[in-house]
């Protein structure tokens, strides 16, 4: 796996996020007049939400010794998640989610029979996740419930604080679905909402790390909404 490019990322990301803008921006301002998110006046929503990120556990035989494992950990956190999302109509959306966080990742290298001893790495790491969405909405229920559901894909990126035992900032592309419901009075609203990450575990560009295993991630969160 190629480490990332940040010079090349975050052009990207803007760029995406600028494309779905404008393209959202063009069809309101071609005059759509559709039943956009239960209210034909307010087809634009901002997120902000408070976020629990719980990474799966991973383990893999040992090369030399089966009988063995290798085990990647991940410390539970805390993140933020901040989203814009663009409906089309009562039952359509689009979506693109930036999420952030601070965790630990642990891997355990067990002494093997011939004759390698036992190994334990620690590093900790910002945590970035870049995505977008196609979201299946229903027009608001009772003028104020909106359930909807989710899937999509991105890119989630390690970086680490310090650089121990060579450890370099890493990308992987990432799978996401996921489910929730809003809350809207007028232009503010709650919103309650579960998603889940698949990737493959990181190794900060160290071979020994590698598990070439895939994870995932739960990740709760609930926020606030703002419309117009």
């Amino acid at each position: 796996m190629k480490i990332c490019n940040w010079k090349l990322v975050y052009p990207a990301a803007i760029g995406a996020a600028l494309l779905l803008a404008s393209g959202a921006g063009a069809q309101q301002a071609a005059g759509s007049t559709g039943n956009n998110s239960g209210d034909p006046s307010q087809p634009s929503e901002l997120s902000v939400q408070v976020s629990g990120v719980f990474t799966r556990s991973t383990t893999i035989a040992n090369a030399v010794n089966p009988t063995t494992v290798n085990k990647h950990i991940a410390t539970n956190s805390a993140g933020l998640l901040v989203g814009y999302r663009y409906h089309f109509n009562s039952w359509e959306a689009l979506e693109a989610e930036f999420g952030y966080t601070e965790n630990g990742q642990r891997y355990y290298t067990p002494a093997t029979a011939g004759g390698t001893s036992g190994a334990a790495y620690a590093i900790t790491s910002r945590m970035y996740d870049l995505d977008a969405n196609e979201v299946i909405t229903t027009p608001r229920l009772l003028g104020f419930f909106q359930p909807f559901v989710l899937a999509g894909g991105g890119a989630i990126a390690f970086q680490p604080n310090s650089n121990p035992y060579g450890a370099t900032t890493q990308w992987r592309p990432m799978f996401d679905y996921g489910a929730g419901l809003d809350f809207h009075i007028v232009h503010l609203g709650a919103r309650i909402e579960y998603r889940g990450l698949i990737f493959k575990v990181p190794y900060f560009g160290l071979a020994a790390l590698n598990t070439n295993k895939y994870t995932h991630i739960a990740s709760p969160s609930i926020g606030l909404v703002l419309t117009w």
